[in-house]
């Protein structure tokens, strides 16, 4: 047997033998009596190995490696007839391609009203496919006073196995879902957990994820003692930070190594390169004014029209996080309403991009203003797009896809973060552009695995846009570490202000 020191997250395997040691011969031997529709890649087996001696396991493979595949390949091991696989809404694609082209599984999307999912659940099928959101409709009551509460008697439905597709979302442990997956994962004799990305910020959350995968085996069942025996408090003014103890990181690794593998795509297959750039666009004097109005608390006047000013760092913070993009929210008889700016830099610099590009183009934005923004400016362009938002019903976003990826003169995906960042392959395209940065890795790293992934045969380019002398500049300095944005902007401000004072403004 080999010992193997974990060293990062990165690296996770087990310590007394190294899986990743099994040669392709060595693997196919083992399962030569098994019967797969698709044959699978050398890792997907060294999981299928891995996972053959547990009945819970954790896949934190990159973005882009087959983990789908892999886990439906898992349930066929262990025998499982009745799966319920959670997962975004964005994924369910992958699913049902997968399970249809590569598996003897029969499925049924539970979609739709609680009562119509609960009738669907009925059907004899092998796979159940729900969203985590669509979990409640199911589980739990709402309650005039209360909201949603979880109705124990509700978990009645004998899955014999569980898999938790971007098993990250559950890592809050106090959050309505979270608790809905931990009293399925009570009630199940095997459970897998997928996620390329288990941490953004910080060690403290897998705790939860473990929490649900194992019950607790790993890492404990209270968060408090979790919290104490690994992490150190540090006051910063307001704010509090729980940093990891010296030598506590490859503890805690220790500690889940037992059911959980890794892979990075590099070990997979033969990626493309990839090229990483930062697109810096110059502010205009709208742009320069209305942000020296927002730091000193002044009023914005346009076109005869007062915006007051507000100051309250959160609205400030927010301002100045938009105003890089090209607009700002505020409030008016108590609705939401956008100013615009006459230029918008950042959509210039993003149409040079399309000119000069010959792939089709993925960009990534965050707030639905940016959305119309963008929108507008391609139809002005005559450039065809589709567009991903929050709000779509699962078959139009599959049809918006599908669009993309066939019709080759639609030539950008405009990708909504919060919805577009998992689930769908998008390696038709070889360019990613962010509208504006993106202040976690993970949230970026998945985004960048819509094309730099399995079946991308061509280099790959991922864009940021960044307003010099704006808070994208903080975006991309300190994304790295834990981004809270209104204390990146009180900083952006002492900036700003010994910049005056020095003159550079």
């Amino acid at each position: 047997m080999k010992e193997y020191r974990i060293v990062s997250i990165e690296r996770i395997v087990v310590t007394d033998f190294d899986w990743k040691s099994l040669t392709k011969e060595e693997l196919q031997h083992i399962f030569s009596g098994v019967n797969f529709n698709l044959a699978p890649m050398w890792h997907q087996l060294v999981s299928l190995a891995f996972a053959s001696e547990r009945s819970r396991t954790a896949f934190f493979h990159d973005v882009g490696t087959g983990k789908t595949l892999t886990s439906l390949y898992t349930a066929k091991l262990w025998n499982c007839k009745k799966i319920l696989v959670v997962a975004p809404l964005s994924a369910f694609g992958a699913w049902k391609r997968d399970i249809k082209n590569y598996t003897d599984f029969s499925y049924v999307i539970l979609s739709g009203s609680g009562r119509e999912r609960k009738s669907k659940l009925k059907n004899e099928k092998n796979i159940y496919i729900i969203s985590y959101e669509g979990l409640k409709t199911i589980f739990c009551k709402l309650y005039k006073n209360k909201g949603w509460q979880i109705i124990p008697n509700s978990f009645t439905y004998d899955f014999d196995c569980i898999v938790l597709d971007e098993v990250h979302k559950c890592k809050n442990y106090a959050s309505l879902q979270s608790r809905i997956c931990l009293e399925l994962s009570k009630r199940c004799g095997h459970l897998i957990g997928l996620t390329g990305t288990p941490i953004d910020q910080s060690y403290l959350e897998l705790f939860n994820i473990f929490r649900v995968i194992d019950l607790g085996k790993s890492l404990g069942t209270n968060f408090f003692n979790y919290r104490y025996r690994f992490f150190d408090r540090h006051n910063k003014g307001r704010w509090v930070d729980w940093i990891i103890k010296p030598n506590c990181e490859e503890k805690i690794l220790n500690l889940i190594s037992d059911i959980t593998l890794r892979f990075d795509r590099e070990e997979c297959f033969e990626l493309p390169e990839i090229q990483e750039i930062v697109k810096y666009v110059y502010p205009t004097e709208q742009f320069t004014s209305f942000e020296k109005a927002i730091i000193h608390d002044e009023s914005l006047k346009v076109s005869g029209k007062v915006i007051s000013a507000s100051e309250n760092i959160s609205v400030k913070a927010h301002r100045l996080k938009q105003i890089p993009n090209g607009f700002i929210y505020y409030k008016e008889d108590g609705q939401r309403v956008v100013l615009r700016l006459k230029k918008n830099p950042k959509v210039e610099a993003f149409l040079d991009l399309l000119e000069d590009s010959n792939s089709k183009v993925i960009l990534f934005y965050q707030l639905i203003e940016e959305r119309n923004i963008l929108e507008g400016a391609l139809r002005k362009e005559g450039i065809q797009f589709v567009s991903l938002f929050g709000g779509q019903e699962h078959d139009e976003r599959e049809d918006k896809i599908a669009s993309f990826t066939l019709n080759k003169d639609v030539k950008v995906l405009l990708a909504q973060t919060t919805i577009a960042s998992e689930g769908f392959d998008g390696s038709i395209a070889n360019v990613a552009a962010f509208f504006s940065p993106l202040s976690s890795p993970k949230l970026r790293k998945q985004c960048i695995g819509r094309i730099h992934r399995k079946g991308q045969v061509k280099k790959c380019l991922v864009v940021d846009f960044v307003m010099e002398h704006s808070m994208d500049e903080r975006v991309i300095q300190n994304r790295s570490e834990r981004f809270d944005l209104v204390k990146e902007t009180l900083a952006y401000i002492r900036d700003f202000h010994r910049n005056l004072d020095s003159g550079e403004i």
